[in-house]
């Protein structure tokens, strides 16, 4: 049962792939900006020229319907080619910044606009730069655009052994068009990076249990076929090849029929398929078809690569038809569920052959339009192969070690439950300990350095010195009281510190005024929260009590959306006009406490002449006792 799951499973993950896919390039499309103030370009005029400039207007144009596939409306033809388009741009708003948008192109692709160059996408002598799986986009210079009587130019390069085109260009402000960049982007050069990293993983994982286990040479064969798809996928994204162009797409090409033929043979010896002859001519496919493509002419080159894709799909089908033998009729689960796998990616192949023949008619009706699907399947194909793969080295390993697990499962219970008593033991004395040491600590601060504390604050001569000592002996108190991890009710905290504030502005006659709006008595402080936050309050009563001249104090605790709010008013003489806030040591502690706390102090003058403190806490610093 366990088993049946686990394949219900996986049947699940591979069937949620397609719609994904799907979703992703319907996602794209609805990005199509035909509900923004933009235009798209689809009818132009096109000349066969190797001009590095926009050729003159006498040159040899002929009307081109955009997308312009050269494989359908130029055959045979290879080099640079130049689009020209007029267009009127209605509703121009000078204050924007506009861009010109180029979803699919070959190989590579410059713009002009009104004369002036507006963007190029890189090389157009060898090596080329590959920007057919790349969108472009180009950001228009200022005065550039005009509302009437616009002309752009773009020029592409299709070199031998490769497809000419162009999709229709969009012209529209730039921040409208660079989220549909941004996407496309995303899905076709992010997304095959990434699986390409993926499938080196797996490959290496492969190799290395085929390295300790040399008979099984499917997992060598699975782990080189990862490779070479991952350098197959760097069509996808790479800009700069480290080969000519022709050269190029030969490798490239030939890589499906090496991928194929690596895949199937591995996969089939993997559930136990081995037919020496279905091998041969896997190995033999493997071969001719990079020497046949390396020896057919340019011209011919397309329907060669077509015609071994095509071969590819039906030996991949001969290969769906053993594992569904071996599937349904054996009953080998691993069997069917490859089959489900390969299924799917060989419909994915299919249609990316379609896009590739360029048959007519036939694209009109594709769902993805001018999206490759089988770079995005491939990688479930690996995932999947592998997990099969290393399961059967974890299943022997789980057999081997269960009866060491058994044996051995209630010395670890016993110990656990012996460790966790222990743990709580210790936990236990170690809070004991705490509490006692810290009563000690009390009772030596009530004791020795509270009394003498107490006999400085009557002995004083001053205010300020009996203030002083004042405020050692409670912060020492608030050490040994507020050290520990344990959280405290917010409003209680400020209950204590509202008798100790009343106390001290009693002894020098100025009035305190207490506003605590927080009603939610849930809201917590931790100890060296609550610890900090009353040395913000003493720091502030003190300079007040020294420098404010007030007779007067306003204490104010409120919420806010996003903070807890602390303002403390005095109606005192106030900073001077022309102070460094952050020159007083007092000020100074206050700002480097707020910190602290994660919040922010601001220092104000008040509506009386005095010094107004607001302290921000942001609320998720803050913790909330659960009901």
């Amino acid at each position: 049962m366990k088993k049946r799951t686990q394949l219900q499973s996986w049947i699940l993950i591979i069937g949620w792939l397609p719609g994904l896919l799907l979703s992703l390039n319907s996602a794209l499309a609805d990005d199509a900006p035909a509900h923004l103030p933009g235009i798209e370009i689809s009818q132009a005029a096109f000349t066969l020229s190797d001009s590095e400039i926009p050729p003159e207007v006498q040159a040899a144009w002929s009307p081109a319907s955009l997308p312009d596939l050269w494989k359908l409306s130029h055959p045979d033809t290879f080099g640079t080619g130049w689009y020209r388009f007029q267009f009127n741009y209605p509703g121009l708003d000078t204050q924007q910044i506009y861009a010109l948008y180029l979803s699919r192109l070959s190989l590579n692709a410059e713009a002009y606009l009104n004369g002036k160059k507006i963007g190029s996408g890189g090389s157009f002598s060898e090596p080329v730069s590959r920007n057919w799986n790349r969108p472009l986009l180009f950001t228009i210079p200022p005065d550039t655009l005009k509302a009437t009587a616009n002309t752009l130019y773009i020029r592409v390069i299709a070199p031998q052994h490769s497809q000419g085109m162009l999709y229709p260009p969009q012209i529209n402000q730039l921040h409208l068009l660079q989220p549909q960049y941004e996407k496309a982007r995303f899905i076709r050069i992010t997304l095959n990076q990434t699986s390409s990293l993926l499938i080196v993983g797996i490959g290496l994982l492969m190799l290395s249990l085929w390295w300790r286990r040399k008979q099984d040479t499917a997992y060598g064969l699975f782990g080189l076929a990862a490779f070479v798809w991952a350098l197959q996928s760097l069509n996808f994204y790479i800009i700069t090849a480290p080969l000519p162009t022709p050269l190029w797409e030969i490798l490239v090409n030939a890589s499906f029929q090496a991928i194929a033929t690596l895949w199937l043979i591995s996969l089939l010896d993997f559930v136990g398929i081995r037919l020496q002859s279905f091998n041969q001519l896997l190995w033999g496919i493997l071969i001719l078809a990079p020497l046949t493509l390396l020896l057919t002419p340019a011209d011919y080159f397309m329907l060669a690569t077509d015609f071994w894709h095509l071969i590819t799909m039906l030996v991949v089908i001969f290969g769906l038809a053993l594992l569904a033998k071996t599937g349904f009729i054996d009953r080998n689960k691993d069997a069917r569920l490859l089959l489900l796998t390969l299924s799917i990616i060989l419909l994915f192949a299919f249609h990316d052959w379609l896009i590739h023949t360029n048959v007519p008619g036939i694209n009109a009706w594709l769902i993805t339009e001018e999206e490759y699907l089988m770079q995005f399947s491939a990688p479930v194909l690996f995932l999947i192969v592998g997990l099969m793969m290393t399961s059967r080295y974890v299943g022997a390993l789980n057999n081997y070690e269960q009866l060491n697990q058994e044996l051995e499962q209630r010395v670890i219970s016993k110990h656990q439950e012996l460790n966790d008593n222990f743990q709580q033991l210790q936990s236990i004395l170690k809070e004991q300990a705490t509490l006692e040491e810290r009563e000690r600590i009390y009772q030596d601060l009530h004791d020795d350095l509270g009394a003498k504390l107490l006999t400085l604050v009557y002995r004083a001569q001053n205010p300020n010195n009996a203030e002083l000592a004042r405020s050692a002996l409670q912060d020492l108190r608030d050490v040994v009281s507020r050290a520990g991890d344990e959280s405290s009710a917010l409003n209680d905290i400020m209950a204590d510190y509202r008798i100790e504030c009343e106390k001290r502005l009693a002894d020098v006659q100025i009035q305190l005024l207490w506003d605590n709006q927080i009603a939610d008595a849930s809201w917590q402080l931790t100890q060296p929260q609550a610890l900090n936050l009353g040395r913000i309050i003493r720091e502030t009563i003190s300079n007040v009590i020294r420098h404010a001249q007030a007779t007067q104090l306003a204490v104010a605790l409120q919420s806010t959306t996003h903070h807890l709010l602390l303002q403390i008013e005095d109606n005192g003489i106030g900073l001077p006009a022309n102070s460094d806030k952050s020159a007083g040591r007092g000020l100074s502690n206050i700002q480097k406490r707020a910190a602290l706390l994660g919040g922010e102090v601001h220092f104000a003058a008040s509506a009386s002449g005095g010094l107004k403190l607001s302290i921000y806490l942001p609320w998720q610093l803050i913790s909330r006792q659960p009901a």
